[in-house]
């Protein structure tokens, strides 16, 4: 680590921690050009002690590379992501863009048990399903679906980088796709249909229903993403994710049965 590098994570605030990264908020100024400061995440894969220095650095590079072109293909496809701001290899760390925000699961949190705010989550989730249909098509797959790994933000306008002046309710917001660490680029329908399991489960387990007194069947909130994911695909591409999704399933209740 340089010494200028170690400056910039002393005035850094830590806002996250993993077993493979520290993720910071960075206020960044140009004093050269007295422009007002600018905020963007910074994501830190830190070396591990316990590797060879050599295979640290070579797994440190493989992952940020597989990260940043997974990025960049989603953005070029039209999902929502964090813009990629800087990369680099040798000290383990890629720069993104700030999203001004709070995560899915949080607005769930918040929305979830309000009776006038049905409209708002089915807007929200379908937006979810759509995007990850946009993510499945250009073949990247998340890795780490969660509700904690998408954000909810104001809508900006069109090539503007500039939040519209609307309502704050979810109409007047859009899901961004973060956290790309697991991701990478692959074609098989198979790995398509975990991606949306693993979502399915994040729901099941952080977003139950009081009326679903069982595991053996979807929430109801995912049943709105798989629905609008449904019809953002192509109908054959569907029906193939559709009949591997029924078999992960089947393969995970198994799994839960046996203990």
């Amino acid at each position: 680590m340089t010494g200028e590098f170690k400056e910039i994570l002393e005035s850094a605030t830590l806002i996250k921690q993993g077993a493979e990264a520290k993720v910071y908020k960075i206020d960044l100024v140009n004093r050269t050009e007295e422009r007002a400061k600018t905020t963007v995440l910074l994501k830190y894969r830190f070396p591990k002690t316990y590797r060879h220095p050599t295979l640290d650095q070579q797994l440190t590079r493989n992952r940020l590379t597989f990260e940043a072109r997974s990025l960049t293909r989603a953005l070029k496809s039209g999902v929502r992501v964090p813009v990629l701001q800087a990369l680099d290899l040798e000290q383990g760390w890629l720069m993104l863009e700030w999203i001004e925000g709070i995560s899915l699961r949080e607005w769930l949190d918040l929305h979830q048990l309000q009776s006038d705010s049905h409209p708002d989550r089915v807007h929200i989730l379908s937006d979810v399903g759509s995007q990850i249909a946009i993510l499945h098509s250009a073949d990247i797959v998340h890795g780490d679906l969660t509700t904690s790994n998408m954000m909810i933000r104001k809508k900006q306008r069109p090539g503007s980088g500039e939040e519209e002046t609307r309502e704050l309710g979810g109409i007047g917001q859009e899901v961004v796709v973060i956290d790309f660490g697991l991701s990478s680029v692959t074609s098989l329908v198979e790995d398509k249909a975990v991606d949306l399991y693993v979502l399915e489960r994040a729901f099941l387990s952080t977003h139950s229903d009081p009326t679903n007194l069982s595991l053996s069947h979807s929430s109801p909130l995912f049943e709105i993403v798989l629905d609008s994911y449904a019809k953002s695909l192509p109908k054959d591409a569907w029906k193939a994710v559709q009949t591997r999704l029924a078999n992960v399933r089947m393969r995970g209740r198994k799994r839960s049965m046996v203990g």
